[in-house]
């Protein structure tokens, strides 16, 4: 079971959270939780867990943010649920994906495609989870080693786009683990367990 911590900062490199979290192989395909303490955009805590099948299609997702929560599951081509205790229900055929300011997404996206793509997806706004369609773009950029404060990794590195509104970065991927994200993220602590990609020499 690989568990880490996650560094969070802005643009400028300023610390402003940390997301402490564990992932595996389940009962479904796979999961990861997640524990997020953060000061944007105002001091809060966050918990993320996210549920992939066999196919790394998400089946499972929820959220508390303190105000706010959600929790969706996967019926046939729908998402059923409820956020802050009203029913949710969105349409959720083959090709869409989730997506939240946590690396869980990105990570299960990843591994579902495996290459270049472009998708629609449900994105659900930080902190409120209010969910709104968009499309992304993933960019397989081929293999790169990457220095982390918690070891080297071979890594798979992918560019990222929103569609919509033009906001470009890149994340690189270790196993099931993102282990760098421009502008957002950096792998601080990192322990591989039985099933993570473990730290080259």
């Amino acid at each position: 079971m690989p568990t880490g911590t996650y560094r969070l900062v802005d643009r400028d490199g300023r610390r402003f959270g940390t997301e402490a979290f564990r992932c595996a192989p389940g009962p479904l395909g796979w999961r990861y939780v997640s524990e997020i303490e953060t000061e944007e955009p105002a001091p809060h805590r966050e918990t993320v867990d996210l549920v992939a099948d066999a196919e790394w299609r998400p089946v499972r997702m929820r959220v508390e943010t303190g105000e706010h929560s959600l929790l969706l599951q996967r019926s046939d081509r729908r998402l059923v649920g409820h956020r802050d205790g009203d029913a949710l229900e969105l349409e959720f055929p083959a090709d869409r994906e989730l997506d939240y300011l946590s690396p869980a997404f990105n990570a299960v996206t990843a591994a579902r495609y495996g290459r270049t793509a472009e998708f629609p997806v449900w994105f659900f706004d930080p902190v409120t989870i209010e969910p709104r369609p968009m499309r992304q773009r993933y960019e397989h950029r081929g293999e790169e080693i990457v220095d982390t404060a918690a070891g080297r990794f071979r890594t798979v590195r992918w560019g990222y786009e929103a569609i919509d509104t033009g906001y470009v970065s890149e994340f690189w991927t270790a196993g099931d683990v993102v282990v760098r994200y421009t502008d957002y993220l950096e792998l601080e602590t990192y322990e591989a367990g039985a099933t993570g990609a473990a730290p080259l020499a």
